[in-house]
């Protein structure tokens, strides 16, 4: 198993990128301290050639730092309360850039290159079956991935169904008193609101929804699409129910903590004691002090949030080494 990834950068007019089949799972905590430290990560990868990209439909993460318009574009696989945590945080430590979420996946991050869609293969949408790929088991746990709204009345998806939007209007005929829901849970990771009235469908999702802009009047001809990126409470509204909301505080502490373990070793400190410590990632490269790594922690884990402490957590490793 993998976590496919692209990243470019852009610089004075000109860009180039890197890829990866691991990096996805830790791109949160690479880009978390700011620009500098991000890049000296980012610039250790291979380059790869200008039209190397990963499949659109497996890209499981991607960004675009823009050094020339101080724009950081990206995206990962989290679920929203982690997601909102992180671009909280992020807000703190890249201080006067723009943070935008990629809600197309690697395609925004080709499109803001201004390169042609031919650059990536795109898989159509050619199921009408909400589980084309199986089915959870009885004794699996629910967890909700998607909600479905038709009027007032609420459907619960779980993760082994496919993006719903995706399957167009017979979807309706596959929502059964089997997926319906009174109450409704954490805020999940994509909505779809429908409206059968006036043939109108919200979606918002965090997930890549690659080109649903493009593509929605095709599977669903005659409806009319509003897209509303991450606004959940779009569909609270139309839909009379209320999402229980996210809560940013364990969250801004979990990815501190996630920083803390991934940076600490290669603080100047600590290369002493790790002379073999690999450098892939370039994290020696950005030349960090536990003391500076430890203010880009109070940055992420916020004013009034748990703080990590990582001249205890090197002190710890210095011993255990």
């Amino acid at each position: 198993m993998g976590s496919r990834t692209n990243v470019a950068i852009r610089q004075g007019g000109s860009w180039q990128h890197c890829g990866s089949n691991g990096m996805g799972y830790s791109l949160d905590a690479w880009l978390a301290l700011g620009p500098d430290p991000a890049l000296a990560v980012l610039r250790s990868f291979p380059v790869w050639e200008p039209d190397e990209w990963q499949l659109e439909s497996s890209c499981e993460a991607g960004a675009l730092l823009d050094l020339d318009t101080r724009e950081l574009l990206f995206y990962l696989d989290l679920d929203y309360e982690r997601r909102a945590a992180l671009l909280d945080g992020y807000g703190a430590t890249w201080p006067g850039w723009q943070i935008r979420w990629a809600y197309n996946g690697i395609s925004d991050v080709t499109d803001a290159l201004g390169l042609p869609s031919t650059v990536l293969e795109h898989e159509p949408w050619d199921s009408t079956d909400l589980y084309r790929w199986g089915r959870a088991a009885a004794d699996e746990e629910p967890i909700v991935r998607y909600l479905v709204t038709v009027g007032e009345v609420a459907y619960a998806l779980d993760p082994y169904a496919g993006q719903p939007w995706q399957v167009g209007p017979a979807l309706l005929e596959q929502l059964t008193d089997g997926h319906r829901v009174t109450g409704w849970p954490e805020v999940p990771r994509g909505g779809l609101h429908l409206d059968p009235g006036s043939r109108t469908a919200g979606i918002w999702c965090i997930e890549p929804v690659l080109g649903v802009a493009e593509r929605f009047a095709g599977r669903w001809p005659g409806w009319t699409l509003q897209w509303w990126e991450d606004r959940y409470d779009e569909q609270e509204r139309r839909a009379g129910g209320t999402f229980v909301p996210p809560e940013l505080g364990a969250g801004r502490f979990e990815l501190a903590e996630r920083v803390q373990d991934h940076w600490v070793y290669a603080t100047a400190e600590m290369s002493g004691h790790w002379p073999e410590f690999r450098n892939d990632y370039g994290t020696r490269d950005a030349g960090l002090t536990v003391d500076e790594l430890q203010r880009g922690c109070d940055l992420l884990s916020g004013p009034e949030g748990d703080r990590v402490d990582v001249g205890a957590e090197a002190a710890k490793l210095r011993r255990w080494r």
